[in-house]
């Protein structure tokens, strides 16, 4: 498959995932309480709705999840400190990449 559509379909399932994780209870309790820096998500991982999990694994898809300062986030400025920012990012292609604000005390 060619880089340019894979780097599309990268970010075409980004969007599903920066959902996925932001609503999701379980990523939130175990990414704002973790010690892990990143978190990996590709076909092997579980936890994620089964659609978008077969979408990752039929075309082979993966991606890093982690907590960042709000001084490393981009679209977020008139949110502030008081929340939680999540990064998503293609392993494959760095540059593809969003952000989640995330309220810290609901979960």
């Amino acid at each position: 498959m060619k880089k340019r559509i894979r780097r599309k379909l990268h970010k075409q399932y980004l969007g599903d995932l920066v959902y996925e994780i932001s609503i999701s209870a379980y990523w939130r309790q175990k990414l704002l309480r973790g010690a892990e820096a990143r978190v990996l998500i590709n076909k092997d991982c579980m936890e994620i709705p089964w659609d978008l999990r077969s979408r990752i694994k039929q075309l082979d898809l993966s991606y890093y999840v982690s907590v960042v300062p709000y001084s490393k986030t981009t679209g977020w400025e008139d949110w502030g400190e008081n929340y939680s920012y999540f990064k998503f990012e293609s392993v494959e292609f760095p540059t593809v990449q969003s952000y989640s604000v995330n309220n810290r005390n609901a979960l």
